[in-house]
């Protein structure tokens, strides 16, 4: 149920990708964000992860993931631990980056997230439609069994 809610809430679709590389308008406060003191950023980081539906979904889909299986509390602590440490990797990455390269990072972290920034519909099309088959898949597993 809760990857057909996700895949089918797409409404009218994604907007075209800008043309001839035209700088992608960010919202207000995507805008404002570069501007934020580490605390700031520490705490926006923390509620839009705690918040953040896409996050609330594959939180629960990989709780049910583990409590289904057949294994000890001690393996399914394991397979917890493996997936808190594969989601820190997206925002862990570029923070090790940046302290393992201080200034030479710079340059790297600017492309990245030019890139993220003209590319962000795409990006998110694609996360929504993986995690939507993936609950799909489970729930037709699970009803097949």
């Amino acid at each position: 149920m809760l990857g057909l809610l996700r895949g089918g809430g797409g409404g009218k679709g994604p907007p075209p990708p800008p043309r001839d590389g035209k700088e992608v308008p960010l919202p207000k406060w995507m805008r404002t964000v570069d501007s934020f003191t580490p605390v700031k950023a520490l705490a926006l980081g923390t509620a839009m992860s705690a918040l953040n539906p896409k996050n609330l979904l594959l939180s629960i889909a990989a709780a049910s993931a583990i409590a289904r299986t057949d294994t000890s509390a001690g393996a399914q602590a394991v397979a917890l631990a493996v997936y808190v440490v594969l989601g820190a990797l997206g925002p862990g990455t570029p923070v090790v980056l940046y302290f393992a390269l201080r200034e030479r990072s710079k340059h790297i972290l600017d492309d990245l997230k030019a890139w993220m920034e003209q590319h962000n519909t795409a990006i998110m099309a694609v996360i929504c439609l993986l995690f939507a088959a993936k609950l799909v898949g489970n729930a037709v597993s699970d009803l097949s069994s």
